[in-house]
């Protein structure tokens, strides 16, 4: 017989209004020389993505790019350049730009050219972090393209490849984003090749949470389930998504995210971490009508969702719901923001006299 089980319960972690957020992110940005524009857009995303329950890409990230700036590996205010330019692909330079910032412009470079000619597909490297790849595949979706987006990062081994111990790989994100009737977006896949993104474990270690069993390993290979400890001396590595799987999709994200966007595939590199990014762009009308297309990837979704769950199993969705209803509730109840990333987050404030 089992004796009584221990339950631990964490205290509630506060919520914050949204727009307080985003306001207190564009004065910090602004006062370390960004542009006012291009400041309320990585305010937006970034507060974006705490609504749609990714804290990984949220404000959380404010310290990091605020230190980035500050020590000179963020350009606060990039002269982007297209390096290779035909009719349907680009090459862009970033210019180590707030990533977001040079992410977009990439991704309306892509749409233009779409428009055009159908499809486009470019690349873009020297941005740093650009944050959660699906407000780009879904900025195409929502105008009516499918929109793909890829993207490395080379000096960020952090990833263990499937049967090894040393860690090889980033996280290597990738994102689709389809438009569904009426041009919204019905499906939006944005994950990382690895079994969870690196940012998540920011998140747990500020929260002083321990890592599940089965994220992250040490160099002999053991369950690292420390998130302080995850940071080293010496550095765990996360486990990839899917067994071989993930590593294997690893790779063809360095090929396409890292060789063809110039910014390299990983290797034996050091120093700060840039984004290197390939953005696919594919206009539905070349193919079909959008409104049937819409219907249809309706109809698919409706199939999908009509599977009785398993019994005592979650939910039948698909990629894009969880995220519209974190949405939802983070709007009404506030987003929930743990101490130790507020605190970092004021603090950053108060030295640029914006708090």
């Amino acid at each position: 017989m089992l004796g009584p089980q221990l339950v631990v319960r964490r205290p509630p972690v506060p919520t914050i209004v949204p727009d307080r957020l985003a306001a207190l992110a564009v004065r910090i940005f602004t006062a370390l020389g960004v542009p006012d524009d291009d400041a309320g857009w990585v305010a937006t995303l970034l507060v974006r993505a705490n609504l749609r329950g990714h804290d990984s890409h949220g404000v959380i990230r404010i310290p990091q790019y605020a230190g980035s700036i500050r020590k000179g590996e963020t350009n606060p205010r990039p002269a982007v350049r297209v390096l290779r330019d035909t009719p349907t692909t680009a090459v862009i330079d970033g210019d180590l730009g707030l990533g977001q910032v040079v992410a977009r412009h990439a991704t309306l470079v892509a749409l233009e050219k779409a428009a055009r000619h159908g499809l486009a597909a470019v690349g873009l490297h020297r941005a740093n972090h650009i944050g959660r790849l699906a407000d780009y595949a879904e900025l195409a979706a929502a105008r009516g393209f499918v929109g793909m987006v890829w993207t490395n990062a080379p000096t960020a081994a952090s990833v263990v490849p499937y049967g090894a111990l040393a860690r090889r790989l980033s996280t290597n994100p990738l994102a689709v984003a389809v438009p569904g009737p009426d041009r919204s977006v019905a499906i939006s896949v944005d994950m990382a090749t690895s079994i969870v993104a690196e940012g998540k474990v920011r998140v747990r270690r500020n929260r002083k949470e321990p890592l599940p069993e089965g994220w992250a390993v040490d160099a002999a290979g053991r369950p690292v389930t420390d998130s302080a400890g995850f940071y080293g001396p010496p550095r765990a590595g996360l486990l990839p998504m899917g067994g071989h799987k993930g590593t294997a999709l690893g790779l063809v994200v360095e090929v396409l995210g890292g060789i063809l966007s110039g910014e390299g595939a990983i290797g034996d590199r050091s120093g700060p971490v840039h984004n290197g990014t390939f953005l696919l762009v594919i206009e539905i009308e070349r193919f079909l009508s959008l409104d049937d297309f819409g219907r249809q990837v309706a109809d698919l979704v409706a199939w999908v969702k009509s599977a009785e769950p398993a019994p005592g199993g979650p939910e039948v969705l698909v990629p894009g719901e969880p995220e519209a209803r974190s949405e939802a509730r983070r709007r009404a109840e506030g987003i929930p923001v743990e101490d130790e990333t507020w605190r970092q987050i004021e603090e950053i404030a108060a030295e640029l006299g914006v708090a």
